[in-house]
């Protein structure tokens, strides 16, 4: 095998967080590295910040064996030219002690990097920079022999599950084809992509984000082994994946939990990371946010020298979120100290939790079969009576949560449970009245869905058609009962609906029609329910419109984007426009958001609190007086 190029990663930090905050809530460092990382092995990792206002990202970093470079901040001005020099001075410090490194990585946006980025070309140097759409200027663009928007990235999370599992059954398929027609027992990887393609045309392993075709086979390693012999590469199935179960189970099941966005974990590692939650959340009863939990049990299995990922820790603790446990049910994961019900001991917890892998299944209307769950969820058939309690777990907790009878449904049984959301009644009766076109299946509407996400920001338009489109389908599938049609997914396209409907009043400059899809979003968008997961990213971003409404219904124009602003800031300044109606309007909105959802409205508030401590604005502190006065009257 040849040797990986080595990689220098300079992150630019503060200029991508604050930009990555600003649009998706927080900046995703998994995604970065991911990236980096595809262009070699990195050697060198360095991120520059003054830490004192990002110290929730210093952990990640660390366990990405960052160096952290302090700037202190004598001034805005001041702490720019010492983020720029010093790492430009180490950057070219590099290329010149550790000449084996030929590829740079420059996390950032600023323009101010280009000329580094063009000396290192000139000196051999690979060049490849990292920033966002908002932040990110042409001259680096240019400067740099590759470029990735971070925007992009993101965007490919949302919408690569359907592809995935396709491509993987695609895989499956003509290895099994194949196989019967080669000598011994692998295939040549160069047919096996020509045959992938001759049956589907649209394979294409660079929109799932593999840069080659070897790279998407090494990512299913649980369906096959490669091999390099004589510089080709050779593909055989592993032992379990030649087997075919009828109608292959096993992928719909590993599909129904990829969408609801949970990961299997190893079920040792599962069972051991929960079981210390239960001891942190025992012990220190109301302390704990979920959040907080997640880094306090990284940080015990840090001191302890127990090797367990951050990944893996959050992994774990999206199951707590299914489980009945608690005390009393939190508004937001990251904001409420959560308490466990007293009835509830160490493998009630673990119980509940895992049955959470059931409670998705349930919701894709897929049929529970003990056999294969238990290879799935444990790897061994030993284990099946234990899935068999997991079931009935499982299915209490689906039964509780349905709101109404099958029967009362407006629209099938798919939407039963929305009836009871008084901001989705518009949204509801423009859900029946929509004529379906083109066939009645789960992937003709996940293709719709990846249609409105692509067109979403040039046309509201076309994009809401395609996304009320998805959401019927999906609710008379529902109905009928159809394998793989969720509750996920059908809020996942109402919301999205509701978000592009919005946008279109909004440009019309229709402000009362624009706020009821606003609030239609944020009654369905909530932290504490599984679609969070999918429409995250779109929460502040919207908020920002649905404050700036204040303004548009006065003539008036501020000079801050709300789509590139963070609400926070939005909300300093309408709280503080001299036109006192404007203010009166403003906070009309906010008491009105606060009953449809009132942790959308505390996650402002904290990240008011923390410009306060590091970038105060004039306002800010009576700004977050203003809002918690709402929340905490």
């Amino acid at each position: 095998m040849e040797s990986k190029p080595q990689v220098a990663i300079f992150m630019d930090f503060e200029n991508v967080a604050l930009s990555a905050e600003d649009l998706y809530g927080k900046c995703d460092l998994n995604l970065i590295m991911n990236v980096a990382e595809q262009w070699g092995h990195s050697v060198i990792r360095r991120a520059y910040c003054d830490w004192t206002g990002f110290a929730q990202y210093q952990q990640d970093l660390i366990e990405y064996s960052f160096e952290l470079t302090q700037l202190f901040r004598y001034s805005s001005r001041h702490r720019k030219n010492a983020a720029d020099i010093q790492m430009v001075v180490d950057a070219l410090e590099t290329a010149f002690t550790h000449p084996e490194v030929n590829v740079f990585v420059l996390v950032t946006g600023d323009s101010d990097f280009s000329a580094v980025a063009r000396k290192l070309r000139a000196y051999g140097k690979q060049v490849i920079g990292i920033g966002l759409r908002q932040s990110t200027s042409e001259v680096l663009v240019k400067a740099c022999d590759h470029f990735v928007l971070y925007d992009t990235l993101i965007e490919d999370t949302r919408t690569s599950v359907y592809r995935l599992e396709r491509a993987r059954q695609l895989l499956l398929d003509v290895m099994r084809m194949l196989l019967p027609q080669v000598e011994g027992d692998a295939v040549n990887g160069s047919q096996l992509k020509m045959m992938m393609l001759k049956m589907d045309p649209t394979f294409n392993e660079a929109d799932m984000g593999y840069p080659q075709f070897r790279n998407f086979l090494e990512a299913q390693s649980d369906l096959v082994k490669i091999a390099l012999r004589d510089q080709v590469l050779w593909v055989s199935l592993k032992p379990a994946a030649m087997l075919e179960p009828a109608e292959d189970e096993l992928l719909q099941y590993r599909l129904a939990l990829s969408t609801a966005g949970l990961r299997l974990l190893d079920p040792h590692t599962r069972t051991d990371i929960l079981l210390d939650l239960y001891t942190l959340f025992s012990e220190a009863a109301g302390v704990y946010t979920l959040d907080k939990a997640i880094i306090q049990l990284k940080v015990n299995y840090d001191t302890d020298n127990i090797l367990r990922s951050r990944e893996e820790v959050q992994e774990v603790a999206r199951l707590v979120k299914y489980a009945d446990v608690w005390l009393s049910p939190p508004q937001s994961w990251q904001l409420d100290a959560l308490a466990l019900r007293n009835d509830v001991q160490a493998q009630e917890f673990v119980d509940r939790s895992e049955s959470a892998y059931l409670v998705v299944m349930i919701q894709n209307n897929l049929e529970l079969q003990s056999a294969p769950l238990a290879q799935l969820l444990f790897g061994t058939l030993d284990q099946r009576a234990r899935v068999d309690h997991l079931i009935d777990l499982a299915q209490q907790t689906y039964i509780q949560s349905q709101v109404l009878d099958k029967t009362q449904c407006a629209v099938g049984a798919g939407i039963c449970y929305l009836n009871e959301i008084a901001e989705l009644e518009q949204v509801l009766k423009e859900l029946e009245a929509v004529r379906l076109e083109g066939p009645l299946s789960l992937e003709h509407a996940a293709e719709l869905n990846r249609e409105g996400l692509r067109v979403r920001m040039t046309n509201f338009e076309q994009a809401r058609e395609h996304f009320i489109q998805a959401a019927r389908i999906v609710c008379d599938l529902m109905a009928a009962g159809e394998r793989g049609a969720s509750r996920m997914d059908l809020e996942w396209y109402l919301a999205s609906y509701c978000a592009a409907t919005a946008g279109v009043h909004y440009f019309r400059v229709e402000y009362e029609q624009a706020k009821d899809y606003y609030l239609a979003f944020f009654a369905l968008a909530k932290e504490t329910e599984p679609v969070w997961e999918k429409v995250q990213r779109l929460v502040e971003p919207l908020l920002s419109f649905y404050f700036i409404l204040a303004a548009g219904a006065q003539g008036e124009l501020l000079e801050f984007r709300p789509g590139r602003t963070h609400p926070a800031r939005m909300a300093i300044a309408l709280y503080t426009d001299p036109n006192e109606t404007i203010r009166e309007q403003w906070l009309a909105l906010v008491e009105r958001l606060h009953q449809v959802n009132p942790a959308v409205l505390r996650i402002v508030i904290r990240r008011l609190e923390t410009l306060e401590q590091t970038s105060p604005l004039p306002g800010t502190r009576e700004t977050r007086l203003a809002l918690e006065r709402i929340v905490n009257p």
